[in-house]
């Protein structure tokens, strides 16, 4: 009955069971979400039905249903356990995954956030945590319910507030979002609907993390085991470029907390606004009567790059707590003027809800119908052609980055992002333009030097892929994908020399590997596997090596050489003593050969032999102090007779290349 009958048969049922006065219907349920033969809106309905009245964590009974989205829903309870029954806010978070593995790491990844919140409740303007669980493998945090208004009802459409009172207000916020960057957290999701004005002091409260969200999010654990989410957490206008691209910084918050100032003093949402087409900065000034001061505060905290901002709370609060009167009482903010509102918005709001939930067909249509009314936006036009790449509608994709960069021509992310639909098609040569178009707007991206890289690689322009991956490393030493890409594509050149200096090592030998097995009687290729294998200690297979290169080259001196040095290290000394008569068999002149010749000799007892070698190295090379010293140690012993029958303390070897 219910499943088919929409929101008369609800709205009956609701009343008639008690469980909520019809006057809140409305706030329960919105006409739009419960329709006659609308099973989605419809199970939300059953759903809203089941929770009322339920008790969850053995304690917290839901009385009233406050809202949600793609995330989870919340709700108004009691908590039973306590006299008096207060009041609370209970979160329902659904994680969007059933295998054991996955869900491990979203309870992980909730324990984490739940410290976080416990830790932030500390403060008076953000609300407590009093609990945290799993139940029925949906995740539930419990925080302290805050009486108020949330700021969005004030700063309703066309309302236009004082600048004093503006100021007044954007430092109540940053107070509380200092405290927030000291604890390491970003809050990632500032707007009006998350700023609640306390009913008592009239102070703001921060509330709804962004982290917290990850948990309801898509699926959580990627291929490789990594928390991810599907899109970044924020809010459409007041989420900045760097944030959209899934890498927030603590002035992204800032940035946020510009717009709801920019809000306040022009009454209008941030769709209404626009974009220099020269800078990509946005104009707003000309719709607000608002000092120089106050303005230029506010255009440093909303840059369109990151690095324009302020980068801390403390240095933007000194600034505008300089524009404050000598006292100043907080009041409720008179609202003044009235401005228009289209509904782009909600076009937006509801498509950025749909992309949450991977539903990207859906969230293109909520797109392109907010892009009729504003064409030039570029952000909806970057969230559309996210929408065709999740699509793998990779040339729609292309074209609407297209406009992207036609409306912000320095976007380096629509670029970017170019680049990766053109490479998905095999556009190899273009690709590597918009990747060029990156790293001219951003020359030291060391994503867009790996990216490009890539795709020299997949055109076969290896040389060119080597110096794209080199320059990644360079402005990221630790970029560990760039390493491993450098080191692929000097092994399928057989590089084994440029291996062997990045101290790639196994991959040196796997390289020479291929090359002995094409052709055996390669001694160059011998050679370097026998140094490489010894830079990993692996002495016996190194000195099978260098046999293998004597055996080719019986006149290479330096594998001579080298064997010598481990034969050494393995105290072979005897053996070692052969190698080293045959370098300087070979190398008359080469005193190294005749010094390590005379320390093995040494070792030996064998200490006339000993003095001749060193002797040997001191003539060819006078300054050669190492061989001064084995002479001189030498003839002490023999001078003091006991050149037979005391040990002498001999240098170790070293190793030489």
């Amino acid at each position: 009955m219910l499943l088919s009958s929409g929101r008369q048969t609800v709205d009956t049922y609701l009343c008639r069971v008690k469980l909520i006065p019809r006057q809140d219907l409305t706030a329960l349920l919105s006409p739009q979400q419960i329709l006659c033969g609308s099973s989605h809106s419809n199970r939300h309905a059953i759903h809203l039905l089941l929770m009322l009245g339920k008790t969850v964590g053995g304690r917290y009974q839901i009385i009233r249903y406050l809202g949600g989205g793609g995330f989870g829903r919340t709700y108004l309870a009691e908590d039973w356990h306590l006299p008096g029954k207060p009041q609370c806010v209970v979160k329902q978070l659904k994680a969007h995954v059933t295998d054991e593995d996955s869900l491990h790491t979203a309870r992980r990844l909730f324990d984490r956030e739940a410290e976080m919140l416990y830790t932030l409740g500390s403060h008076d303007q953000i609300p407590q945590l009093f609990a945290h669980f799993v139940e029925n493998q949906e995740f539930y945090l419990v925080q302290e319910y805050i009486e108020g208004e949330v700021l969005s009802q004030e700063l309703k459409s066309g309302q236009i507030m004082d600048e004093s009172l503006a100021i007044a207000l954007l430092i109540d916020i940053l107070t509380t979002l200092e405290f927030v960057h000291q604890q390491h957290v970003i809050h990632r999701d500032i707007k009006p609907s998350n700023l609640i004005r306390r009913k008592g002091d009239q102070k703001i409260v921060l509330i709804d993390f962004g982290a917290v969200k990850q948990i309801g999010g898509q699926p959580i654990v990627d291929s490789e085991g990594q928390t991810s989410i599907t899109v970044a957490v924020g809010s459409s206008g007041y989420m900045p470029n760097e944030q959209l691209a899934g890498k927030p910084r603590y002035c992204s918050d800032i940035y946020a907390v510009g717009i709801v100032g920019i809000r306040a003093l022009t009454g209008l949402y941030p769709n209404q606004l626009t974009d220099d087409p020269r800078t990509g900065e946005i104009v707003w000034r000309d719709k607000a009567q608002v000092s120089g001061e106050l303005a230029d505060i506010i255009d440093k905290m909303v840059r369109y790059d990151y690095r324009q901002r302020y980068q801390s709370v403390a240095e933007l609060l000194a600034v505008l707590k300089n524009l404050l009167p000598p006292s100043h009482a907080t009041v409720i903010m008179p609202m003044i003027k009235a401005a228009g509102l289209d509904g782009q918005s909600v076009w937006i709001e509801r498509g950025d809800e749909l992309f949450r939930q991977q539903r990207y067909r859906e969230a293109l249509a909520c797109y392109d119908k907010a892009i009729q009314i504003v064409p030039d936006d570029y952000l909806i036009w970057f969230k559309r052609s996210m929408a065709l790449e999740n699509l793998q509608a990779y040339e729609e994709a292309i074209a609407s980055y297209d406009r992207v960069t036609q409306i912000q021509p320095d976007d380096y992310l629509a670029w970017f992002k170019r680049g990766k639909a053109l490479e998905n098609l095999r556009r190899y040569e273009e690709a590597v333009a918009a990747y060029d178009k990156v790293i001219q707007i951003q020359p030291e991206n060391y994503w867009a030097w790996h990216d490009r890289g890539r795709v020299l690689e997949q055109s076969q322009r290896f040389d060119q892929a080597v110096a794209a991956y080199d320059r990644a490393v360079q402005l990221k030493p630790d970029f560990q994908l760039a390493v491993d890409s450098r080191k692929r594509v000097l092994s399928q050149l057989r590089q084994v020399d440029e291996l062997y200096e990045l101290q790639h090592y196994e991959e040196a030998i796997a390289s020479c590997d291929r090359t002995i097995q094409a052709t055996p009687d390669d001694s160059l290729a011998w050679l370097m596997r026998g140094m490489a294998l010894e830079k990993l200690h692996q002495y016996e297979s190194a000195i099978a090596s260098y046999d293998r290169v004597v055996e080719i080259q019986p006149e290479d001196h330096l594998a001579w050489f080298k064997r010598g040095t481990l034969l050494e290290q393995l105290k072979r000394y005897k053996e070692a003593v052969l190698s080293y008569n045959k370098v300087v068999q070979l190398r008359p002149d080469n005193h190294w050969a005749w010094h390590d010749r005379g320390r093995v000799l040494e070792r030996l007892k064998r200490y006339e032999a000993a003095l001749s070698s060193y002797d040997k190295a001191a003539q060819l090379r006078p300054d050669f102090r190492t061989a001064v010293e084995g002479r001189q140690r030498v003839l002490n012993y023999m001078r003091q007779g006991h050149a037979q029958s005391l040990p002498i303390k001999v240098p170790s070897v070293r190793a030489k290349v």
